[in-house]
């Protein structure tokens, strides 16, 4: 079988691997330390794991320790194991240690696991109450706008702009949404997938947390605990600083700090010590803030530094402990405003309309009462029967710029934004409107004048259109 390390990156194993990793290795410490055999432990575990693709990684491990391999260069193979490991198991194999090490190697992992924990239940609350803005945001949309674009034709008022917009996408929606609402969720979680988990783009999304504030400080603050205690344990272990360094840079999950203990590494293979490899990096103070840097060079210094590395790793741990709990009371006014923006936003688009109708009561001369002053202008002519529809209609005096028309000369109202089109008692955006009329109806247009169409809506009610939403469906007989 060949192994994990030699696979395509596309067949490579590593959904859920991680806590079955963690099995493996705490199990496997406890029977070796137990005085079992390397490949009988591997079998022992076997046994009890059910995922299909562990069972096949501990397979090729057995068939390499067989084959006369030592334990981590089987470990090296199965391309699952993180470099940090190997080099424990390797020293542990060395030294004759191995189950401690594989000890120290659970417990990291553990570690990892809780910090790990710590990061996803602080980032858990406000993604749950975007995630419910935006739904419900969706939802009203899509059910509730339309049928209130109903409701605001029968006003007869001009919308606002943000009502206009939001009937607009509402009815979009409505059309489309069962469509395009999948496709949208489907790109999203694969851009997701792309910027925050994809190996070889995950940088991307790192960068963008380490700009969020509460955010960053918490991310901070994990690795420099990971940094402790996985320097530290290496170091006590008995790993050359070098090689300890090596293996933390291969351990981190963020570009920063891997460019930053590649430094350092450098550096300390030059013969630097930690006071000159820090100074020597520009962004350092930034990563590792200068108290931090301090206690390094100290321990160094005292030939205490795996002990001091283990200190800062306790205290980190504990501020992170603190950090990931005070976040969501950092978050939460950010995320109440987000909400309050997005409730403020449909309030307004639903009372804007109803507040210019009603506002129009108290106006000296309001919209209403104009329209009303028409009507009865309309009311006061002779009225004489139309020869097409056979209606009976108000005589309208045409302007002199007005151009003649055939009594057959008719329009057919056009779909517009915001699903029906306003009728005015002047050829000009400047005329009061008088009424509506909705797409699709027709009308035996009177006189043109400006692009505009003079026509009877009702016996009572007359005005003009604008063109730019009608079309021109004129016979001649």
């Amino acid at each position: 079988m060949q192994p994990n390390a030699e696979r395509p990156w596309f067949l490579r194993v590593y959904i859920g691997i991680r806590k079955e990793r963690q099995y493996l290795i705490e199990n496997l410490s406890m029977l070796i330390a137990g005085g079992m055999v390397v490949t009988d432990a591997i079998d022992a575990i076997a046994a009890e794991i059910r995922s299909k693709s562990m069972k096949d990684v501990l397979r090729t491990l057995r068939e390499d320790i067989e084959n006369g391999l030592p334990l981590w260069r089987a470990f090296s193979r199965a391309g699952i194991f993180r470099e940090y490991t190997i080099s424990l198991v390797r020293l542990g194999e060395e030294s004759g240690n191995l189950s401690h090490n594989l000890a120290l190697i659970a417990e990291q992992e553990e570690k990892d696991r809780l910090l790990r924990s710590k990061i996803r239940s602080a980032m858990l609350y406000p993604l749950f109450v975007l995630t419910l803005t935006v739904t419900v945001g969706v939802a009203i949309a899509w059910f509730i706008l339309p049928r209130l674009a109903t409701v605001f034709a029968q006003l007869r008022v001009e919308l606002p702009y943000l009502t206009q917009k939001l009937i607009t996408f509402g009815n979009f929606l409505e059309v489309h949404g069962s469509v395009v609402l999948p496709l949208v969720l489907s790109a999203f979680f694969v851009l997701m997938y792309f910027v925050f988990f994809f190996p070889k783009t995950k940088f991307i999304g790192q960068t963008i947390l380490f700009r969020i504030p509460g955010v960053k400080l918490l991310l901070q603050e994990v690795e420099i605990a990971r940094f402790g205690y996985m320097l530290g344990t290496l170091l006590r272990a008995g790993l050359p600083v070098t090689q300890a360094l090596h293996s933390l840079k291969s351990a981190s999950l963020f570009p920063h700090y891997q460019k930053l203990y590649a430094h350092l590494e450098r550096s300390v293979t030059e013969g630097n010590s930690f006071s000159k490899s820090f100074a020597t990096y520009r962004n350092a103070r930034r990563l590792i803030p200068t108290p931090i840097q301090q206690l390094v060079v100290a321990g160094e210094q005292s030939g205490n530094l795996a002990d001091t590395l283990l200190r800062i790793s306790t205290t980190f741990e504990e501020r992170t402990e603190n950090t990931s709990k005070n976040l969501t009371v950092i978050l939460e006014p950010v995320l109440l405003v987000i909400v309050w923006l997005g409730v403020v936003a449909v309030a307004l688009a639903v009372i804007l309309p109803i507040y210019s109708l009603i506002g129009g009561f108290n106006a000296g001369e309001s919209p209403t009462e104009a329209q009303q002053n028409v009507v009865e202008e309309i009311e006061a002519r002779p009225v004489l029967e139309d020869p097409v529809l056979g209606e009976e209609e108000a005589v309208i005096p045409v302007a002199t710029t007005t151009t003649a028309t055939s009594p057959l000369s008719r329009i057919e109202i056009l779909t517009t934004d915001i699903g029906y089109l306003n009728v005015r008692s002047a050829a000009s955006t400047e005329g009061v409107i008088v009424a509506t009329v909705l797409p699709g109806e027709r009308y035996v247009y009177r006189g043109k004048e400006n692009g505009w169409y003079y026509i009877s809506v009702s016996g009572e009610v007359e005005g003009w259109v604008y063109g730019a939403y009608v079309t021109d469906i004129s016979t001649d007989e």
